[in-house]
């Protein structure tokens, strides 16, 4: 699912480094200060958009994130500030490329929020977003997020487990499932950096399910470029089925909000 959100992504940052000159600063005058737009009906899923001669920016998430305020918060108060300090910044380099004689290419800045499981219980969530300011490529970073439901906050995958740990379950797994799939993308290859299985603080893990309600059988771990190859490779994603281990390892309250797949 991540590399169909990074696609969308890429989309948007493909025209960065062709970015045509921007307006003069006599016509951009009226349109520089971007604020944040208006938030949509409660329940209802995000599409924002806001683009001036400075920045592009976007932000979508879906309704079940606007459906709850809490969470809704901690989604769009970063975005909305992403969009303030990118403009101003910006600003900024454009006058100072002008000043030097060298032209501007418009920053941009685009976050792509999805659901990839949801129980009774548990929202989970990938939250995946891609800069440009200038340089050679734009940036791209994800962040997992999960979501209590009874708790009213987020919560984090290490702390659903009653004294185990993700690396105890699943490193090797994931090393070997994420070497395997390295050995292909390299075709033979040698590098001499990113050989080596990064840790699980590295690294975004997520779980997901297939039917909407129903329990989580899969865990998503995910790689941002940098951290398990070069920025060429892209991101590495590697899903692995939730275990009986796994399930025994959790604490009793989340323990019905995940199954072994069939």
């Amino acid at each position: 699912m991540r590399g169909i959100i990074f696609i969308a992504l890429g989309a948007l940052a493909a025209t960065a480094c062709n970015a045509e000159p921007a307006a003069p600063a006599k016509e951009a005058k009226a349109v520089e200060t971007a604020s944040p737009p208006a938030a949509a009906p409660k329940g209802k899923p995000i599409e924002l958009r806001s683009e001036t001669p400075l920045l592009t920016w976007e932000a979508s998430w879906p309704a079940e994130v606007n459906a709850i305020p809490a969470l809704e918060k901690l989604i769009r108060e970063p975005a909305d500030k992403a969009l303030a300090d990118y403009t101003r910044d910006a600003r900024e380099q454009k006058a100072q490329r002008e000043k030097d004689g060298f032209e501007f290419n418009p920053y941009m800045y685009a976050l792509l929020v999805e659901v990839t499981g949801q129980t009774p219980r548990l929202l989970s969530l990938t939250r995946n977003w891609m800069e440009f300011t200038g340089g050679a490529h734009p940036n791209r970073f994800s962040e997992g997020m999960l979501w209590d439901k009874e708790a009213n906050a987020l919560v984090p995958m290490a702390k659903l487990l009653d004294g185990a740990t993700l690396e105890s379950l699943y490193r090797d797994s994931y090393c070997k499932a994420l070497d395997k799939e390295r050995a292909e993308r390299r075709e033979g290859a040698a590098l001499d950096m990113f050989n080596e299985c990064p840790k699980f603080d590295e690294i975004d893990i997520t779980p997901g399910g297939l039917q909407e309600g129903g329990p989580l059988t899969t865990l998503f771990f995910h790689a941002d470029p940098y951290v398990a190859g070069p920025y060429v490779e892209g991101e590495y994603d590697v899903a692995l089925p939730v275990t009986a281990a796994f399930i025994a390892a959790l604490k009793p309250e989340y323990r019905s909000s995940f199954a072994v797949p069939r």
